[in-house]
């Protein structure tokens, strides 16, 4: 389907202007984030610090890489903040008695408690977006940060990273999961573009491997949760569905993530092999379409999580938004026909429902 604005339209220069704005807003939004010590405060709608709210090295460790980008393009005042969060990295929110990094910091002063994958993860990929930047402190950063996570979250015989410690080191939690796994992947392709270490590019194919074998076996959703023996969770927080780190079910935003990170593993890997290539960015393509056909629902224009369980499940709306991209004549015809039919059909349901509530009301005078 052609797109008429010209700002939609890669490769024009609308499109670059829109782009360059879109970039630029989000940069101005973001330049109050460093408290003193560094770490990275919440900010409100209008970039205002939330200093009531503990901050968080995995956000800290975002913005640091973000104002990197900002600095590679020229945003002013960009190599300020990138110090202010390597200041935090190395002083506030690092353990100085069992070494890693704090989840998180209190406003008090205080620390949360376990170490994460997660968050390690992306001490990893700040520490390497500042080394390239050039920023003081940030090779060894990212040098201290190589070596705590191999040592910790690290499994070389299976070929994934484990997720959660006590904040000691001393006891590792059966849960393992693919959220922190993907930023791995994220941080390792980054760590081995800096450094030219093709080791942490490879460790990432290991992962992909692994993530490969699962999607196709689940019509391209990813499972997200297993046991210590790396054997599937499929009810890992059925009653706590929402959980920020670890929500129910499949997550199909994170199937966008996979496919974007597949692509740059195996274009990186295989620079000048498409053939090679080319399986994986086929299997990109696969999550990519299986995240957008699960996850848009076209009536709320809102995206969903899908409990594996439920693998031949697609949304009626979505199947008629999916196939209407590529339908004509006839089948164009009944797509539109199905649409009006349902949009009808929940006309009527509500209508009753309506008169029932109303009904009932008038008998409670």
């Amino acid at each position: 389907m052609a797109v008429e604005d010209k700002k939609y339209q890669l490769g024009t220069a609308e499109n670059k202007a829109f782009l360059d704005a879109a970039r630029d807003n989000l940069l101005n939004f973001g330049t109050k984030f460093p408290a003193p010590d560094g770490s990275s405060y919440w900010l409100g709608d209008d970039g205002t610090p939330w200093k009531d709210r503990n901050r968080a090295t995995w956000i800290t460790c975002r913005m640091t890489h973000v104002y990197c980008l900002g600095a590679f393009v020229g945003f002013p005042g960009a190599e300020e903040l990138v110090d202010a969060g390597l200041k935090g990295l190395k002083g506030a929110l690092h353990d100085d008695v069992n070494d890693g990094w704090y989840p998180e910091i209190t406003p008090e002063g205080g620390y949360t408690p376990t170490k994460q994958c997660y968050a390690h993860a992306f001490v990893l990929l700040a520490s390497s977006s500042a080394t390239l930047l050039g920023r003081p402190g940030a090779a060894e950063l990212l040098d201290h940060a190589e070596k705590v996570f191999l040592d910790k979250f690290w499994d070389d015989e299976t070929g994934l990273s484990v997720d959660t410690w006590n904040t000691e080191f001393t006891e590792l939690d059966p849960y393992r999961g693919l959220n922190a796994n993907m930023h791995s992947v994220e941080a390792f392709l980054a760590v081995a573009d800096v450094t030219g270490d093709e080791t942490w590019r490879k460790r990432a194919g290991r992962i992909i491997e692994h993530v490969l074998g699962w999607a196709k076996a689940n019509n391209w959703r990813i499972p997200e949760h297993f046991h210590s023996d790396w054997s599937l969770d499929l009810e890992c927080n059925r009653e706590k569905p929402d959980d920020q780190f670890k929500p129910y079910g499949a997550t199909p935003g994170h199937g966008i993530e996979w496919a974007r990170l597949i692509t740059q593993w195996a274009t990186s890997t295989y620079p000048s092999d498409p053939a090679a290539a080319s399986p994986y960015i086929d299997a990109a393509e696969h999550l990519f379409n299986r995240a957008v056909e699960d996850a848009w629902n076209a009536v709320s224009g809102s995206s969903v999580n899908v409990p594996l369980p439920f693998n031949s499940v697609r949304f009626l709306t979505t199947a008629i938004v999916s196939e209407m991209g590529y339908s004509s004549g006839l089948h164009r015809q009944v797509l539109f026909t199905i649409g009006l039919v349902l949009f009808v059909f929940i006309m009527i349901i509500n209508i009753v429902l309506n008169k029932i509530l109303k009904k009932g009301a008038d008998d409670n005078e």
